[in-house]
């Protein structure tokens, strides 16, 4: 078995579950007022009343501040924007479990977190303050299965892509899932994911064929397309609105070597590849119409160095030697590091994005569409050189500038599998996904990184607009608090039946009132 930083991980949570007396009880809850990181004091009162009961029903499962489980929960987030300080941590290791303890956190009115892999850095979107924080590590199957007749993979919320495609390609099988290793299955999922293998099978989502779902009455819930399909529509895109998912059963395909890797570049060579990303989705020529191919372009900027630089990869789901005709131009390309971009296996590939998962920083993401046309890819681009003059020095500060195509074969599918709450209209496409994201060191420095963000997707928009190429998505994996990213689904048509489905089957609104996330249907 390959070890890495996640079997890792796992040992660890292992060890302290098997010797709880090491790690919980009354030695390690000095006080139930703990400083904040505002400064302040949190009284615990009720939230640590909760704490108490579910540590009395699960003694093995749930650990407090300076305990080595709570900070095991605490180090697993990948922005440092989101260490907050909850009263208590539970790591669940059944949906039964899950169930159990939503009864005590209705029950005691508790504010509570669900954290998954904790990739998504918006704070509050996966752990809570004065509350109760429910990593979801415990939850980590893996096993081979059938939904109607479909081979799936079974795996749990607790999982990062890479523990999935360790355990499933030897098995000669693959699953639609996320590009960047170390993200977790449960946030991508629920916010629709991007695969590499999009244009052939639309977003991640698509391919969930059943949902273990674990809603506000503790009900179990297996949730298909034909046991419950309003709940299924919206669990695809529709994030943290109706339950607590425990369990994801993946359509599986068969496992090819790939054609993939990594082409990184300097600033005087940035306009060579925006002109390939400019070919690659060229109407009635580009490789994007090529549904094996798929890119993803990143623009950095360094304000302490103040130099330009990019990396892209770019792949190909076909065992193929050399590059394929979609995307050879990115070949051509002057490169500061040798093309990795070769036949390879997929598993291969993707221990290249490893390096995504550093959590020494401040981070953040924020999201905007445009339609994929050259002039975007060139104005985009354009803005952003000109902005970043503007920066004031912010000690580690890195701007990555992302362009993320979408192309029409991606939106054909998502419905062709089933539809989603997204509901982009094929019609529309091919769109661009732009993101923007910043990593920095300083909490001092967080208003003002995320206005500057702000206000360079702003005045890209409004190019966009002016153009007539703006498109009015947001990518839900990629959003930033505050932006309306349901309001914007299907084109409108999509929020007002979230709602009704979360009031149908959360009628007490715990999931609006009492668990944080980013994207909440009373707040759209």
């Amino acid at each position: 078995m390959k070890t890495t930083l996640f079997t890792t991980v796992a040992a660890f949570a292992g060890l302290v579950l098997a010797n709880p007396i090491a790690y919980t009880g009354e030695a390690l809850r000095s006080s139930i007022i703990e400083e904040r990181q505002d400064g302040g004091t949190q009284d615990y009162g009720q939230t640590f009343g909760a704490c108490q009961r579910l540590e009395r029903k699960f003694p093995r499962l749930v650990a407090y501040p300076n305990a080595p489980l709570y900070r095991f929960q605490q180090d697993q987030f990948w922005s440092q924007t989101c260490r907050l300080a909850p009263s208590c941590v539970f790591q669940p290791r059944s949906a039964q479990h899950v169930a159990e303890a939503l009864k005590i956190i209705v029950a005691t009115n508790t504010q509570f977190a669900v954290r998954s892999g904790g990739h998504m850095p918006n704070p509050g979107a996966n752990n809570v303050n004065n509350g109760v924080l429910i990593g979801m590590d415990g939850l980590n199957v893996t096993k081979l299965s059938t939904v109607g007749g479909v081979e799936v993979a079974q795996v749990g919320p607790g999982l990062r892509w890479t523990q999935v495609y360790d355990w499933i390609a030897p098995q000669g099988k693959l699953v639609n899932g996320g590009r960047y290793s170390p993200v977790g299955v449960g946030g991508l999922l629920l916010g629709g994911g991007l695969s590499y293998f999009g244009s052939e099978n639309g977003w991640a989502s698509n391919l969930v064929q059943q949902y273990e779902l674990v809603t506000a009455n503790s009900s179990i819930l297996y949730v298909t397309k034909e046991s419950y399909p309003d709940l299924f529509w919206a669990l695809r895109g529709g994030s943290t609105n109706f339950g607590i998912v425990t369990r994801y059963d993946l359509k599986t395909f068969p496992l090819v070597d790939v054609w993939a890797g990594f082409v990184n570049t300097d600033a005087a060579n940035i306009p060579k590849l925006l002109d390939a990303t400019a070919q690659f989705i060229a109407p009635r020529t580009g490789g994007s119409l090529d549904p094996k191919a798929a890119i993803d372009v990143t623009v950095f900027f360094n304000a302490t160095s103040r130099l330009f630089s990019s990396t892209t990869s770019v792949f190909y789901n076909a065992s193929v030697s050399t590059a394929p005709p979609a995307l050879v131009n990115f070949t051509k390309i002057p490169t500061t590091s040798p093309i990795t971009a070769r036949k390879r296996t997929y598993v291969d590939f993707e221990t290249e994005t490893e390096y995504s998962g550093n959590r020494n920083f401040r981070q953040l993401f924020r999201a905007a569409s445009q339609k994929s046309t050259p002039a975007v890819v060139k104005f985009g681009y354009d803005i952003f050189k000109s902005k970043t003059q503007t920066l004031r020095p912010i000690p580690g500060l890195i701007l990555s500038f992302v362009y993320q195509p979408l192309t029409v074969d991606l939106l054909r599918q998502s419905r062709r599998n089933g539809g989603d709450a997204i509901n982009l209209d094929p019609a529309d496409g091919p769109i661009m996904g732009l993101i923007i994201n910043a990593a920095w060191n300083n909490a001092a420095d967080d208003a003002y990184v995320n206005a500057w963000c702000k206000d360079f997707l702003d005045t890209v928009d409004a190019r966009g607009r002016t153009a007539g190429y703006y498109y009015d998505f947001i990518f839900l994996n990629d959003a930033a608090n505050g932006q309306k990213v349901l309001s914007k689904y299907g084109k409108g048509a999509s929020l007002p039946r979230l709602r009704r489905i979360a009031q149908r089957y959360d009628p007490q609104t715990v999931f609006q009132r009492l668990d944080g996330g980013s994207f909440k249907v009373s707040t759209q």
